[in-house]
């Protein structure tokens, strides 16, 4: 999974991490020296086509907020506005979740409880219902990346696969002790099983020696650890579901670099001399208003120049290229026949919907089965906890000729208002994001009485047609 996590991690990065990467994604030629090398390198720029397919996919979902089913109560309404104690809605923290998603093709969420024990040595006494709420102890979601999740053990217990051991990495940056500005980064593994969790410290930077600095009984007795999937390979296995994508991305990062020095060739012509030796070029200054010759009869000078059509083709390529970037940036809002990752949520969502769709649907169970871990560190029922709901109808799927069609029928039959109407085509993107429907509205609002065409609007109206 490193491997292919690599690539798309490093797209995410920008121009700054692609050129931290040098000859991984940028090859050096055979006979380009490496001073060459680095100035090609220095100078090269991502497009970013792979980051703003995730920005933009796992954005969709999210522009209305994440909403609890009614009647949640006030407890777990409190515990969305900050779901990770570091005042982190539950819509942000979702939509991290779905980046996860898209990106590495599955995204970890770990309910922890702050560690009471050292609470209590420092207080002296165990503590108390009105500590815990005067100090706000209570579960926590932490996201972890599933490049930090860097191992796992598991066995089945009635059928189902069950984890017994995780290990995660942090690396966090600390003061070196006595000093009041150097800073050194510190590596920690958490080692969780059933009954403990044990933390890890790197001793040196320079060696793999490791010492234990912290444990603390596990009092759940089991791992707080839910995954969902997007591209799910075997258990705790995924790949990128956008890897296609990534990888044309990176043929077009290092095929713009070539462009840029094709250019930049064809952009200089080069001055051909012919029967002038050493001794005369040595003497030519070359500039406007300069004037030079020789007395060889023989002698010429002509002006070469490229006929630019390396330059048209390497145009026509990357121009191709960026064309299939954006279609495949787009698969995932595509509907589908019986979707296939649909069908691992219930059976009557497995319809015609697109792969954004069901990963949306996996997310909203994963969240509530996070809320049933929240439940448990609270010694009540991990089945009476509140279902969780995002927006599905915010343009997650391309709309076919068939279904705006349709829209535009109901809107003229008068089945649904000009405002419900406005708001189905933007949800489907069809509008920008900044436009208000109801000064749109305001603006186009029909005088009473007059006609209303199979458009939807007034005749004297001119509306364009979707293609």
């Amino acid at each position: 999974m490193e491997e292919r996590f690599a690539l798309p991690v490093a797209l995410m990065g920008g121009t700054l991490e692609m050129r931290k990467q040098s000859t991984h994604y940028m090859p050096q030629y055979p006979a380009e020296d490496s001073t060459r090398y680095n100035r090609r390198l220095k100078n090269a720029v991502l497009y970013d086509a792979y980051r703003k397919a995730i920005d933009n996919l796992s954005s969709r979902p999210f522009r209305n907020l994440v909403s609890l089913e009614e009647g949640a109560g006030d407890w777990w309404l409190e515990f969305a506005k900050d779901v990770d104690l570091a005042n982190t809605a539950l819509t942000t923290f979702a939509r991290r979740q779905l980046a996860d998603m898209l990106i590495y093709g599955k995204s970890h969420i770990l309910v922890d409880y702050p560690d009471t024990g050292r609470l209590e040595a420092v207080q002296g006494r165990p503590l108390t219902a009105a500590d815990e709420r005067l100090m706000n102890i209570r579960p926590y979601f932490s996201n972890i990346s599933p490049q930090a999740l860097i191992g796992w053990k598991s066995e089945r217990f009635g059928g189902v696969e069950t984890l017994t051991e995780i290990r995660i990495l942090e690396e966090t940056t600390e003061y070196i002790d006595g000093s009041d500005w150097e800073e050194q980064v510190i590596e920690r593994v958490h080692l969780w099983t059933r009954d403990l969790v044990v933390t890890y410290r790197k001793t040196d930077a320079e060696s793999d020696e490791w010492s234990e600095e912290y444990s603390r009984l596990n009092t759940l007795g089991t791992i707080p650890l839910v995954t969902v999937y997007a591209n799910r390979q075997s258990f705790l296995k995924s790949w990128p579901p956008l890897e296609g994508l990534a990888n044309l991305n990176q043929k077009h990062w290092w095929m713009q670099s070539d462009q840029d020095g094709i250019e930049t060739v064809a952009r200089v012509p080069m001055l051909f001399f012919r029967g002038f030796d050493s001794e005369d070029l040595a003497a030519i200054d070359i500039g406007p208003y300069k004037v030079f010759g020789n007395r060889a009869n023989e002698s010429d000078i002509k002006v070469v120049e490229t006929s630019g059509k390396a330059v048209e083709v390497g145009r026509f390529a990357l121009n191709n290229l960026e064309k299939q970037m954006t279609s495949m940036s787009m698969e995932p809002l595509v509907r589908k026949p019986g979707n296939v990752t649909a069908t691992e949520t219930t059976l009557e969502e497995a319809r015609n919907i697109s792969d954004l769709e069901s990963f949306v649907l996996l997310l909203e169970t994963g969240l509530r089965e996070a809320f049933g871990y929240v439940a448990l560190w609270r010694n009540e029922d991990p089945s009476n906890v509140p279902n969780v709901n995002i927006n599905k109808d915010a343009g997650l799927a391309l709309s076919d000729a068939r279904e705006l069609e349709e829209l535009r029928l109901d809107y003229a039959l008068g089945v649904i208002d000009q405002r419900t109407y406005l708001e189905h085509r933007k949800a489907r993107g069809l509008y920008s994001e900044d436009m208000n429907i109801e000064e749109v509205i305001a603006d186009t609002q029909i005088d009473e009485g007059a006609e209303i065409d199979d458009t939807g609007f007034g005749s004297g109206s001119s509306v364009q047609a979707d293609g």
